[in-house]
């Protein structure tokens, strides 16, 4: 019996010295991420104007502002305010049109028709690093939750706790997580900095740096409005507030 006493105290000792410890700031940040979730589950619907600035490729794409209307389970529309794709409008509904992206153009051939694309056709990706079916708040949570939790597991991140401050008129707190620089681990960037309302406790900024410590993403949510009660005409492409030609064309390839 006292070797067996022996045996479980050394498996339990060894268990012990492996397991890794979970910071204070990695606490915090956990903390952070499952309260955002939390308040998120609570959202049916929001608009927001979304300003963004992304690298595609090598080129950096100027910043623009999109008017964006979202609603559970995924119905997203979206309107360029600015940047170089100013006045064009987009509309998704999961399981909806085919399961097409409709985009609407304001000028040349493309305003005589709706264009059903393909969500990570070419042509969309060509000015963006996402596709439509990754716009929102909810899927931001999704990213930056799971590369969190796996860093936190891994003991592969260093968290910045850089205070309370303003933010397109919020007061946020903002934080940063410093992951490893060597793109083959899988992260999804090198440094990301999250901005959490400190009112409704989402994120409504997020900044990613890639492996080279350069910019390739910067989201912000202003004049964000949670809840406000969109109906099914704010996703209709038939809306008489809307640009989209009853004229569809099929683009694909």
């Amino acid at each position: 019996m006292a070797y067996v006493r022996m045996v479980s105290v050394a498996l339990i000792c060894g268990i012990l010295a492996v397991a890794v410890p979970v910071t204070a700031g990695e606490n915090e940040l956990l903390r952070l991420i499952d309260l955002a979730d939390r308040r998120y589950a609570e959202v049916q619907d929001y608009t927001s104007v979304m300003l963004s600035v992304e690298r595609v490729g090598e080129e950096l794409i100027p910043l623009q502002r999109i008017a964006l209307k979202f609603q559970r389970p995924f119905r997203v529309y979206m309107r360029w305010l600015d940047g170089p794709s100013k006045g064009r409008e987009g509309l998704y509904v999961a399981g909806g049109h085919g399961g097409k992206f409709l985009v609407a153009e304001p000028s040349g051939i493309s305003r005589f028709f709706t264009a059903y694309l393909d969500p990570a056709d070419r042509r969309v990706m060509e000015k963006s690093r996402h596709p439509v079916t990754d716009v929102g708040i909810g899927r931001l949570l999704e990213i930056v939750g799971e590369n969190a939790r796996r860093a936190v597991r891994e003991d592969a991140l260093r968290f910045v706790d850089q205070g309370v401050q303003d933010l397109a008129g919020r007061r946020v707190r903002k934080v940063e997580s410093i992951l490893p620089s060597d793109p083959a681990t899988g992260y999804y960037g090198y440094r990301v900095q999250l901005f959490f309302d400190e009112e409704h406790h989402l994120p409504i900024r997020v900044v990613v740096y890639d492996w080279k410590n350069r910019l390739v993403e910067d989201y912000t949510h202003s004049k964000l409005i949670l809840n406000p009660g969109l109906t099914p005409k704010d996703f209709d492409p038939g809306n008489a507030e809307y640009g989209f030609n009853s004229w569809r064309f099929r683009i694909s390839g």
